[in-house]
């Protein structure tokens, strides 16, 4: 009996993502990309924009066409990858999603390495989604440190 009760906590804890959770966020969005250059330390703010639509190849997926209107040549897409089961978002474990107010919250967590020395580190993903406001905020916490750093964001608005 112990054994059922804890696979349906276990079950019970899972949490998942679909391509419908983001559909608030499908459209073109204006903004900023704010980044720690980890050479000199300091946080560099430029513009951007996103646009973001389900992958016609594969609707589990998000395409995010990134452009930067002062530096063109990194004008990019960049592919969302949804695992089957919605538990995995770009190869990242969800780890909290919460709905308030009509803002979606995601959270992803994995193992990885990032900085110039590339250090193993946890990297942390999270979005938020709604009718106004959508945004991925990557923050890092390098083995043996309590403190996260924000190395990353993009905030978009419409």
């Amino acid at each position: 009996m112990s054994k059922l009760i804890f696979l349906l906590l276990v079950g019970a804890s899972v949490i998942t993502v679909s391509v419908k959770d983001f559909r608030p966020a499908f459209g073109k969005w204006m903004g900023t990309l704010t980044y720690l250059d980890y050479t000199s330390g300091k946080p560099f703010s430029m513009p951007a924009s996103i646009t973001v639509n389900s992958d016609k190849i594969n609707e589990q997926n998000l395409v995010l066409s990134i452009e930067y209107p002062n530096e063109p040549k990194a004008n990019r897409n960049d592919t969302l990858v949804i695992s089957a089961g919605g538990t995995m978002l770009d190869g990242a474990r969800v780890v909290s999603k919460e709905k308030h107010r009509g803002v979606m919250r995601i959270v992803t967590e994995t193992n990885g390495v990032d900085g110039n020395e590339r250090k193993k580190a946890v990297l942390r993903h999270t979005y938020i989604i709604s009718k106004k406001e959508f945004s991925n905020r990557k923050e890092v916490k390098f083995d043996g440190e309590e403190k996260w750093i924000l190395r990353n964001e993009y905030k978009m608005t419409r």
